[in-house]
């Protein structure tokens, strides 16, 4: 089938960030079984250019540029057009912050060249344009946000703005989420939990959610030899809230009670835009390792992995990169989410209290036949049910059901 697939970054195999990891999994996996046509956008971000250069020789990629200009007059103009789009609209400011314009020239463009099967649209920031009328469109909502009462102020007053902007700017995820959902044909998202926010937050969608866990490109399988005995890992975007609250209980909690059982464990934090309040978290026995340029090398050197997960949606990257690279996991159940959908138990050790998470940690650490034996078969897990391919034939199903109703005059 011809395939539109509408992205808000690059797809790339070694990208900051989970969104361009699975991006990259799901272009991979759908090319191999489709003629598919990719619609970005190039920002700032480091290698995104480069990304697209590389694309082009594997697909048809039609970029628009939402680079900063150089400082400036531009710069300043489209500084005002950001800030004005968010003052005057109802979007999010990372919304207006990805959906360039240029992107709705680039599909009214490609609409008017051709025919489409299907639209694939990925990620919240790309449910507000205009899509080929003739064809069904698929959204997938990467995570459900749910409701939240004001947060408090912060006790400096310099950080007020900056605090009264982010509580505004929150208060418009319901509607908008709502609105893209009630747009299209279906609407996919990663985990029971996030189709469970989704169906409560907006009933009259419920008929039309899938849930569909995403995939990576697998990894070579860790070195055993490059282990480093002790070490145990925590991976995450810090831009991200949950993933600073996992660093914390972390730091604070789990791994004193790890170090009580376990004297020479130490955590390595490695993670994109640390706050200064996970800076502060480095010292004896926590080192912290920001914007690495490959999280490869840590997982290897890792001998448990540990995703402590207790708030957030969505579906954990960290959790299945260290699965594909054949790492023993620890997780809480919110972590495991996404994982638990294909019919067999994910090879992961769950616990939700920090001394169970600790206990289990300093067990793994203390075996290493069967953290390895685990890790071999959190592996095999990936391989089997998160690779391109696999992910590639579920997201097939889901056009073809799409297809399928449009054709039948039925919407869901």
């Amino acid at each position: 089938m011809k395939v539109l697939l509408v992205t808000p970054v690059p797809p790339q195999i070694d990208g900051g960030g989970a969104i361009p990891v699975l991006l990259y999994a799901e272009l991979l996996g759908l090319s191999r079984l489709h003629e598919v046509t990719l619609v970005t956008a190039v920002g700032d971000e480091p290698g995104q250019a480069e990304a697209v250069e590389r694309l082009r020789g594997e697909v048809e990629v039609h970029a628009a540029d939402r680079r900063r200009p150089p400082p400036g007059r531009r710069r300043r103009r489209r500084q005002l057009r950001l800030a004005a789009k968010w003052v005057r609209g109802p979007w999010p400011w990372r919304t207006v912050w990805y959906a360039d314009p240029g992107i709705q020239a680039v599909l009214d463009r490609l609409a008017a060249e051709r025919d489409f099967d299907v639209v694939a649209v990925e990620d919240s920031a790309m449910s507000v344009f205009r899509y080929p009328a003739g064809a069904p469109v698929v959204f997938t909502h990467h995570e459900v946000l749910r409701p939240r009462p004001f947060a408090l102020p912060p006790g400096s007053p310099s950080a007020w703005p900056g605090w009264a902007f982010g509580e505004l700017d929150w208060r418009r995820w319901a509607g908008f989420q709502r609105q893209a959902w009630n747009r299209f044909d279906l609407v996919q998202v990663f985990s029971r939990r996030d189709a469970e926010t989704l169906v409560e937050l907006a009933p009259e969608v419920a008929p039309r959610v899938r849930v569909d866990p995403f995939g990576l490109v697998p990894p070579p399988a860790a070195d055993p030899g490059r282990e480093v005995a002790g070490t145990v890992l925590f991976v995450g975007n810090f831009a991200h809230s949950p993933n600073r609250d996992a660093a914390h209980w972390l730091a604070s909690e789990i791994m004193p009670a790890v170090r009580m059982n376990s004297p020479g464990a130490r955590l390595r934090i490695v993670g994109t835009e640390p706050t200064p309040d996970i800076r502060a978290l480095a010292g004896p026995d926590v080192e912290l390792i920001a914007d690495a340029p490959d999280v490869l090398p840590h997982l290897e050197e890792a001998a448990v992995v540990l995703a402590p997960v207790r708030t957030g949606g969505g579906m954990r990257m960290k959790v299945l990169q260290a699965m594909a690279a054949g790492k023993a996991v620890v997780t809480t159940s919110r972590g495991r989410e996404g994982y638990d959908c294909f019919g067999e138990e994910p090879p992961l050790a769950i616990a939700d209290d920090g001394g169970e998470i600790a206990s289990a940690t300093a067990a793994l650490l203390a075996d290493d036949e069967r953290r390895r034996v685990l890790g071999a078969q959190a592996r095999a897990f990936a391989q089997r049910h998160c690779g391109p391919d696999a992910w590639a034939q579920r997201l097939t199903d889901v056009y073809e059901e799409a297809i399928g109703s449009r054709a039948g005059g039925v919407r869901g």
